[in-house]
């Protein structure tokens, strides 16, 4: 079992180590790491079988065949691997293996006695415990050129590698991707080839037929028991003596008794994705016995209800052979099913093991509900405001710049804003709550309407997010203003259609409003001015202004013609913000 990997110049990590229990799941958005420490766990194990093979092939040239661990001189300075010959990894150069691609140490990595152009050894390290014993093995990649790197054990372990390090079997399984119409026999270099480039259906019936040689009938047995009792079919042993492609077909359904009771003899091609995704995830676990199972985004093309299934018989039929399994998910299903100390967050600036139920439910959260462009809005930016749809944003940064208020700044840096869209405002706790599994520290200001003052405010406030409400229904309200509205409808139509809009507001309003338009005022409080007033006036002045574009109104008012609520909106906005 591996229990700690620490990974130097490896792709995106220049420096990670990664702590790991009996079964991990990584969670995390796409491009986040997952599948780069699945790929650097194989590719230790890739790289530490090229050096035994290596060490006794030379070992015996020299001694006559004797297998003991005698390092030759020429392997001193590593194996040398071709950018080809390292499936685990597609890489149109080998640089691309780098953090940054660079191969070479930076003026602020030399050590002592260093200089510019020393390599950058790339090191892969897993340890663990054996019976009691730990176990180190770091192997170490040195960058020769664009088609070849060398490799080989770290100093101390030159001489002699660890007997569990040499005992360990990796399985890696990428994400399923549809199998082709046909298949011919593969050896396994180029099945390992397939895996690494993200084909393993490509080699589906290859690894059914490896399965179905085994001596061991009673794996195939227990493949073919598996989808008889998950999805009621019967999997046919394999053909391919005598045959171009390997034959590999099912029976929709399980006969009665020997024969195939009258069902159809089905090719596996035509089975839906959810079926082949299951039966090369059983087919990789009971035809390749490892000690260490790697599954990337095993729940795909699987139904919720299918992923818990095949989760939990997997977690199952690993602990009884002492298999560990790393899955790498993007499945909130699978998520609710391991405990927090068990999941490894690759949300925030570093990956980490969970501590505590609550940052698993923010991870489940976050999984379901933070967009790609939120998560990189969420890394650089502290701070997150919540607004009912985006004409309340552009209207407050066109205010923000009327009263030149200290957070206009803020809002002309392209800031974090998420609209909730309507009146569901727990949306945006739950929004909240989801970001904080990528940044802890994150504040963030939910702005309701008017019509929302109802609602307690501990249904919708939380730890760093507080609620801010307009005295008016809505943000539009504070829009009526008919030297306002007479002063954007002649920059638009002529003077006599802005003329009609104003005579409009005062067939609409009460006089008391068209007086004193910033004051508090009842009717604004309790009416709809984007629905029941606005589209009125524009209407009278003959100009087709949607809500979308209300904000351009704001843009043309001036401070004294706004309501002092709308300065101490934006000084809360400020102050929640530490601006």
């Amino acid at each position: 079992m591996i229990r700690k990997v620490k990974l130097k110049y490896f792709k995106r990590f220049q420096d990670q180590e990664f702590i790991l229990a009996d079964h991990v799941v990584l969670a995390g958005p796409n491009n986040a790491g997952k599948t780069t420490l699945a790929q650097a766990i194989n590719t230790w194990h890739f790289a530490l079988r090229r050096w035994m093979t290596a060490k006794y092939r030379e070992n015996g040239r020299a001694t006559g065949g004797d297998a003991e661990e005698v390092t030759g001189n020429r392997l001193r300075s590593g194996v040398p691997i071709t950018r080809k010959e390292l499936s685990t990894v597609p890489l149109r150069e080998l640089s691309l293996l780098w953090t940054d691609t660079s191969t070479a140490l930076s003026k602020d990595e030399l050590g002592e006695g260093q200089k510019l152009g020393t390599p950058r050894v790339m090191t892969i390290s897993l340890s663990g415990v054996l019976q009691g014993q730990p176990w180190e093995l770091a192997m170490e990649f040195r960058y020769a050129n664009s088609e070849l790197l060398y490799i080989k054990p770290s100093a101390e372990h030159l001489e002699s590698v660890p007997k569990a390090a040499k005992d360990l079997q990796v399985v890696h399984v990428p994400p399923f991707s549809g199998i082709g119409a046909e298949e011919t026999g593969m050896d396994r270099p180029y099945q390992e080839l397939l895996i690494g480039q993200g084909k393993a259906g490509d080699l589906l019936r290859n690894l059914l037929w490896e399965l179905y040689q085994l001596s061991d009938k009673s794996e195939w047995g227990r493949l073919v028991a598996d989808i008889e009792e998950i999805f009621g079919y019967r999997l046919l042993p394999p053909e391919y003596e005598g045959r171009p492609f390997i034959l590999c077909e099912y029976l929709p359904g399980i006969p009665p008794k020997r024969g195939l009771g009258g069902l159809p003899r089905l090719d596996l091609a035509t089975a839906g994705s959810g079926f082949q995704q299951v039966v090369l995830l059983l087919g990789f676990f009971y035809a390749r016995p490892s000690t260490v199972l790697i599954l990337d985004e095993p729940d795909a093309h699987l139904h919720v209800i299918l992923q818990k299934q095949i989760f939990d018989r997997l977690r199952q039929a690993a602990a009884s052979r002492s298999c560990q399994l790393i899955v790498a998910t993007h499945s909130e299903v699978l998520l609710e099913a391991t405990s927090p100390d068990r999941i490894i967050s690759f949300f925030g600036p570093k990956p980490h093991v969970l501590l505590a139920e609550i940052e698993r439910e923010q991870v489940r959260e976050a999984l379901k509900r933070l967009t790609a462009l939120e998560l990189l809005l969420a890394e650089q930016s502290e701070h997150v405001l919540y607004v009912e749809d985006e004409t309340d944003f552009n209207m407050l940064r066109a205010w923000a710049r009327v009263l030149n208020h200290r957070v206009r700044d803020w809002f002309e840096k392209k800031p974090f804003v998420h609209p909730i869209r309507g009146r569901n405002v727990h949306e945006a706790r739950a929004h909240f709550f989801a970001l904080r599994a990528i940044r802890s520290g994150m504040f963030g200001f939910l702005l309701l309407d008017g019509d929302n003052r109802q609602l307690p405010e501990r249904e919708v406030e939380a730890d760093g997010l507080i609620v801010g409400r307009w005295k008016r229904y809505e943000a539009e309200s504070y829009l009526v203003h008919p030297d306002v509205i007479r002063r954007f409808a002649e920059s638009r139509t002529i003077p006599l259609l802005a003329d009609k809009a104003i005579q409009m507001m005062r067939d609409e309003l009460p006089p008391a409003i068209m007086r004193d338009p910033t004051n508090m005022h009842e009717m604004l409080e309790s009416m709809p001015a984007s629905k029941a007033l606005l589209p009125k006036l524009f209407a009278a002045a003959q100009l087709d202004i949607p809500k979308r574009d209300y904000y351009l109104v704001a843009e043309m008012m001036r401070p004294e013609e706004l309501s002092k609520d709308v300065n101490e909106m934006l000084d809360s906005i400020a102050n929640a913000f530490g601006i």
